[in-house]
């Protein structure tokens, strides 16, 4: 089993690529982590381009997999209920526990109604920084299960 962040996303910032990897080096023998780069769809229509970038995820989807939708109208978390609840996940997950962050126009309906979405924050970021304060918010998750002292309240 392991952590998957798969994110839409065609330019890079090589900045916060690095503060990304930099979490995930540090999770490296806590969790087996991934990441998926899903190229973003070129087409004009919002709608089309919500199906076309939901449907090439669904794709990467195995059936025992939990897919964890990052969007605005999603479920909210303290970081210790994240950590909490991120805990409950992978006990209960027989395959990878992928959190997806979407597009420019988010997620299919479809693919909404049919997963569990939460979101980041009550505001709305650029693709790679929703992924860096994804990624930074599962190492803390850990951090806070271990009681490291990383997570001060």
């Amino acid at each position: 089993m392991a952590i998957v962040i798969a994110y839409i996303e065609s330019h890079k910032n090589a900045q916060i690529e690095a503060l990304c990897q930099d979490y995930l080096k540090k999770l490296q023998g806590i969790f087996s982590t991934k990441t998926w780069n899903i190229p973003s769809s070129k087409v004009s229509q919002p709608e089309q381009q919500q199906v076309i970038e939901s449907e090439a995820l669904r794709k990467r989807l195995k059936p025992s997999d939990t897919l964890i939708l990052c969007d605005e109208r999603g479920n909210s978390y303290t970081s210790p209920k994240f950590s909490s609840w991120i805990q409950q996940k992978l006990n209960h997950s027989r395959g990878d526990l992928i959190f997806a962050i979407g597009g420019a126009y988010g997620f299919s309906e479809e693919l909404r109604k049919q997963h569990e979405c939460m979101k980041l924050s009550d505001f709305v970021f650029p693709h790679q920084i929703a992924r860096l304060v994804l990624t930074e918010q599962i190492y803390r998750a850990y951090q806070i299960s271990k009681n490291t002292g990383y997570h001060h309240i």
